[in-house]
């Protein structure tokens, strides 16, 4: 009888049916596949839950699906790989302000800076205005805080900068958890194993050719062709100290003699140096697509590995055996539906279809800096006290749930140039028809003949260490931008290539002081988005300000040492008249910020606010695991996405049972792959599937075997009683 009811759990089926396309008005085009949705939303039982597709729970899902066990991915968004701003690099601006993928577009905040660059606010007569300086009577009503609620998360919407972390990142957790395999030598390893390089090389050491990620540069060729772009690489190059060659201002050769340091050469060296750099982005070279979790996702399941991908569906709760000796972690409940959540702005205000999905071994939250701490307190697991205001009992009292918020601080230094970039000019980024530049982009056989879109618009970075900085490594990160960008705010994405004169140094401050944000509930209503507290510059803040500050004015200076070969800078924003103490305060007014994370952090037993250990587990619950940008003690290197990458392989090797190899020992080669099978199964006879009405393949999901994995849970949960 047990065996008969299991086996009409496991034994799920998916339609296939053939992909058409969909067009969504004129501008951009949308894959949609339609499927069967009577089968896919039973509940199921699989070896592995993973909540969340993008940076942290893909790859891991894809790994442990190529080693033989059956994984559910689940993702509250669609797949938005059809859309041209996803795919497009120069339209990663769209892509954050795409409504079918955009979470968090007006949240309410606190403890922010004042509401001034970032905010929308609602005017005296009823509309809305979005942007900086607000007219008379505004009141804010939000901030513009993009997240990416898609197949493959915000690696779906971000700007695909790929930076390697500092070595230091990695040897502080080893040094917190006293696991030396989180060592920087040994992490590297992950980066090998995950990168297939696109660009060229003056040692190939510490890289990888034969991961799902593609990893190129923009071609310097394509920056040659505007002499206002070379002479920008040129005058910071000058403010960095590198001499210049003859011919740099036409010559590509020039250029590469400047830009001819790796960004992610391993070593330690790399970390501590000043210096400027091509900034290597996550793009298909071959095809200028974007490249991300996606594509690996995509391919996994075309191979036919086991997993299984279940697309608008909402984890509400994390279900929680507690019959035995300690609580373990046995599922998830969801809401099946579209833009059910109310930081969408396509929220319907509907609750969707309920649902439950159970795990034989464990559940992993991958579902960010915001969504995890959340979903682990709707599960019961947060500060006691928190817990108690909104009677959710307490199954494991963890204070460090949603404290610790981080962010790094920006702000924009926009200059404007007299002419036009010639490399620009044409370019309408699909607001106007035709736009000469994507005809180029879809037309074009090579990177090159494609044009400016395969480019991100981030060319190059560079390093600068201020006066108030306590680390031998650099604390600041300047990024040149060929558009006018203020921040994130409705409507940016439009704003910032309005015209083709205006270009931007992006200051970004590099691990800030300030670790006094928190994340708490809202409400028991998982659809209501929690409250989410920066509380900016309340630790260090006036160092942090004046390191943003001296950053700016490294950017001043750089506009003003531009050679006048094809016109002249002016500096717009923020305004010359600003100085020292003035301009401190204008930072703090007007920074914004996009990489928060460390909201569940990793510490060691004896660390009150730790969340998970070194391992990713969640203290006190067995089979619950948070692999995401929340894990973090504090955000590591310059930019986010990359270090994700890695700890998600890592958890892969962990959750696996794997070491990681000596240097170079494993050079891409997929250890996870093969039909290891899993507990109790004597053959894998299973076909990876899409659970979801617009994804479907043929197969079957699920096999009689595994049922050692199944019988160690309780009876009320092989009942299917939550």
């Amino acid at each position: 009888m047990l065996l008969r009811y299991l086996s009409s759990i496991i034994l799920l089926t998916v339609t296939f049916v053939k992909p058409h396309e969909h067009k969504h008005g004129e501008k951009r085009g949308h894959q949609k596949r339609q499927g069967s949705s009577s089968s896919p939303y039973q509940q199921g039982i699989y070896d592995y839950i993973v909540v969340g597709s993008g940076p942290g729970g893909a790859p891991l899902a894809c790994r442990l699906a190529r080693a033989g066990f059956q994984v559910l991915l689940i993702e509250a968004g669609q797949d938005t790989s059809g859309f041209l701003d996803t795919q497009i690099p120069s339209f990663h601006p769209r892509a954050s302000e795409l409504p079918e993928q955009m979470w968090y577009g007006n949240a309410l905040y606190s403890g922010y800076p004042p509401p001034y660059g970032n905010w929308t606010y609602l005017l005296p007569d009823g509309r809305t205005y979005a942007g900086p300086s607000p007219p008379a009577g505004a009141q804010p009503i939000g901030l513009n805080y993009p997240r990416g609620s898609a197949l493959g998360g915000s690696a779906q919407m971000n700007a695909m900068a790929m930076v390697t972390p500092w070595m230091d990142d990695w040897d502080q957790i080893a040094a917190i958890t006293g696991n030396s395999s989180w060592n920087a030598e040994v992490m590297r390893e992950y980066y090998i194993k995950l990168e297939n390089c696109r660009y060229q090389l003056s040692s190939v050491v510490g890289h990888g050719f034969k991961g799902w990620l593609q990893i190129g540069i923009t071609p310097l060729t394509l920056i040659a062709q505007d002499l206002k772009l070379a002479a920008i690489v040129a005058a910071t190059a000058q403010a960095m100290g590198k001499g210049l060659i003859d011919g740099v201002l036409n010559l590509a050769t020039g250029l590469a003699h400047i830009l001819a340091t790796d960004l992610n050469a391993p070593g330690r060296s790399r970390d501590q140096d000043v210096n400027i750099w091509q900034i290597p982005i996550s793009i298909n070279p071959t095809t200028g697509l974007r490249s991300g979790p996606v594509d690996f996702v995509k391919q996994t399941v075309q191979e036919g590995y086991p997993l299984t991908v279940q697309l608008n569906t909402f984890v509400t709760k994390i279900l929680i055996d507690r019959s035995g000796h300690k609580p373990r972690a046995v599922g998830v409940q969801y809401l099946y539906g579209q833009y059910l959540y109310s930081a969408s702005p396509l929220s319907t205000g509907q609750s969707g279809t309920p649902g439950y999905a159970y795990a034989r071994r464990e559940v992993v939250v991958s579902c960010g800096t915001f969504e995890t701490p959340k979903l682990l307190k709707l599960s019961g697991i947060g500060p006691a006290d928190e817990l108690a205001q909104f009677g959710i009992p307490t199954i494991v009292n963890l204070p460090g749930v949603g404290r610790n918020l981080q962010d790094r601080y920006e702000v924009g230094v926009v200059g404007k140039s007299d002419v036009p970039f010639s490399l620009f000019a044409p370019c309408k980024y699909n607001y106007e028809s035709p736009d000469p530049c994507l005809q180029q982009f879809q037309g074009g056989l090579t990177p090159i003949d494609k044009g400016p879109y395969t480019s991100n618009g981030l060319a190059i970075g560079t390093t600068f260490s201020s006066s108030v900085n306590d680390d031998p490594k650099p604390d600041v990160f300047i990024v040149a931008v060929p558009a006018y960008f203020q921040g994130y705010y409705r409507g940016y994405s439009k704003a910032a290539v309005l015209d083709a004169q205006h270009f931007t140094y992006v200051v970004l401050k590099v691990r800030s002081r300030n670790n006094a944000g928190t994340v708490t509930l809202r409400s028991t209503n998982p659809l209501d988005m929690p409250v989410i507290r920066f509380n900016s510059f309340a630790v260090g803040g006036d160092l942090d300000a004046q390191a943003v500050a001296e950053g700016i004015q490294r950017g001043r200076d750089i506009f003003r040492d531009v050679i006048g070969l094809d016109g002249t800078f002016t500096v717009e924003t923020p305004p010359d008249e600003l100085q020292g103490a003035a301009l401190v305060e204008w930072v703090k007014n007007y920074a914004w910020g996009h990489h928060c994370g460390c909201t569940a952090k990793i510490g060691a037993p004896n660390d009150p606010l730790a969340v998970v250990d070194g391992d990713f587990r969640v203290y006190g619950v067995d089979g619950l695991r948070v692999v995401d940008n929340s894990v973090w003690p504090t955000l590591p290197g310059y930019y986010p996405t990359i270090p994700i990458y890695m700890i998600s392989e890592k958890a892969a090797d962990v959750m696996l049972g794997h070491s990681p190899g000596p240097i170079g020992a494993f050079d891409n080669l997929d250890l996870g792959s093969g039909p290891i099978g899993t507990l109790g199964s004597d053959i894998i006879g299973t076909v990876a599937g899409v659970a979801d009405p617009n994804v479907g393949v043929t197969g079957i999901l699920g096999s009689f075997g595994n049922l050692l994995g199944v019988l160690t849970v309780s009876i009320p949960f092989m009942l299917g009683i939550p």
